[in-house]
């Protein structure tokens, strides 16, 4: 078989032009990664991923070129190359293990050569760690969920759902934007975006030169404040992402003493034909919302207001929105929300107990990024921070803000304060380098 030459998606050349200008280490690394407990077998364990790069063929997907000549090179079918190594003699195999997975997420996949890598970490006989890691290019969160329950299927053997190629996915993405639809979109945009502003934050000039680093403050919203602020959203007729993005906005707010206030998050953009399509669908959209007043329940509704049209309309490329910031140095992803799919943490495939592993040491492209991730009961909050732009106070400022309007809104109680009249802030992760 030879190698099939595809057009890129619009999404994929955004991603190779910042992969070649403003790719910082790990950035653009999107892994799936699980824990393995019990009797591997390593022939089963490379059947089953030789099935699932034969039938996404965006794992199999080489780049070329660079701007309007860039190419995309789907490959025959090979089996990847999975490297194994063996903590098993190490002091604290486990410390070992996080050390390693560390480095394996901040170290840059090159997809010139291959865009996925993946390694299998032996810390006993019955207990791995394996990472398959891939480039951004080749996939999305809602592709990983794809990748990961196709592996679990291909190990017991079980039939999966047809998947719809994600050459089909570009070219019927190139169709719609050159015609009405793509028109239709650019107008809803135009006049949903007419004098947008980003939030006005305390964000310093980048020094020339200096290298990328991304550090991390967090918090768990405990199960409580997580039930209330689900039933507050049901009520409404809303969901949890509306809610935990409403309290976002309120905290920018806050800190920045403005009502208007454009974020930007990924949707999936995926069709009913294109739910099991493993690549990169996902598109950023910008989500501006005005507050008024200090009701909770009503900048709910009206969040609920903007996910929905930008739901609606979410298919047009982020480097096309109709968007003029004029001179400002800033970007329209400066300001980022995301709330990680609730996946599936723990499951039995192929004789071994697996679980999903949801790291923080992946790297950011963004300046500010708020991601909530769903763990059982609980929410982890996450918030990655670029210190050449942000000050690590303002960070921590901003994450306990957030935190206090989430547990505020979901109890209906006032802030907390100390015995000095100053509101109490929640304890945070510190300021772990990326």
């Amino acid at each position: 078989m030879t190698v099939t030459e595809i057009r890129p998606s619009v999404g994929q050349t955004l991603l190779w032009f910042l992969d070649r200008y403003r790719g910082e280490e790990g950035a653009l690394n999107c892994p799936v990664l699980c824990r393995l407990r019990g009797g591997l077998d390593r022939d089963r364990l490379r059947q089953a991923i030789d099935h699932v790069t034969a039938r996404h063929e965006a794992l199999r997907t080489t780049f070329t070129g660079g701007g309007r000549r860039l190419k995309a090179l789907v490959h025959p079918l090979v089996s990847p190359e999975i490297r194994e190594v063996d903590l098993s003699g190490e002091p604290d195999p486990a410390a070992a293990a996080d050390r390693a997975v560390a480095r394996e997420l901040g170290t840059r996949i090159d997809a010139t050569e291959s865009a996925l890598r993946i390694t299998l970490w032996r810390l006993a006989a019955d207990h791995h760690v394996l990472c398959l890691n891939m480039h951004h290019m080749v996939t999305d969160s809602w592709s990983c969920n794809v990748i990961f329950e196709d592996l679990c299927a291909a190990l017991d053997g079980r039939p999966t759902a047809e998947a719809a190629a994600y050459s089909r996915f570009a070219e019927e993405q190139r169709e719609t934007l050159a015609g009405p639809s793509g028109k239709r979109l650019s107008a809803f945009w135009a006049e949903r975006l007419k004098d947008v502003t980003l939030p006005p934050l305390p964000i310093r000039e980048a020094t020339a030169g200096a290298p990328r680093d991304t550090r991390l403050v967090q918090h768990v919203l405990d199960a409580p404040t997580v039930s209330a602020l689900d039933a507050l959203a049901k009520r409404e007729r809303s969901t949890m992402f509306v809610a935990l993005l409403t309290a976002y906005y309120r905290a920018l707010r806050s800190a920045g003493g403005s009502d208007d206030l454009a974020v930007a998050t990924l949707f999936a953009n995926r069709g009913a034909e294109h739910r099991r399509t493993v690549g990169f669908l996902a598109n950023m959209v910008l989500l501006r919302t005005r507050l008024t007043g200090t009701d909770f329940t009503e900048h709910l509704r009206a969040t609920h207001r903007t996910v929905m049209e930008a739901f609606v309309h979410q298919a047009l490329p982020f480097q096309m929105l109709p968007i003029n910031l004029g001179g400002t140095s800033r970007r329209l992803d400066d300001v980022v929300f995301q709330m990680m799919a609730d996946p599936v943490y723990s499951t039995r495939a192929g004789g071994l107990d697996i679980d999903v592993l949801v790291p923080d040491g992946v790297a950011t492209r963004f300046e500010l990024e708020l991601v909530a991730v769903p763990d059982r009961d609980t929410v982890r909050v996450l918030l990655f921070y670029n210190p050449d732009r942000f000050a690590p106070e303002f960070a921590e400022s901003l994450l306990a803000e957030y935190v206090d309007v989430c547990t505020t809104a979901a109890h209906g109680a006032a802030p907390h304060t100390d015995q000095t009249g100053t509101r109490s802030r929640p304890r945070t992760g510190g300021h772990d380098d990326q």
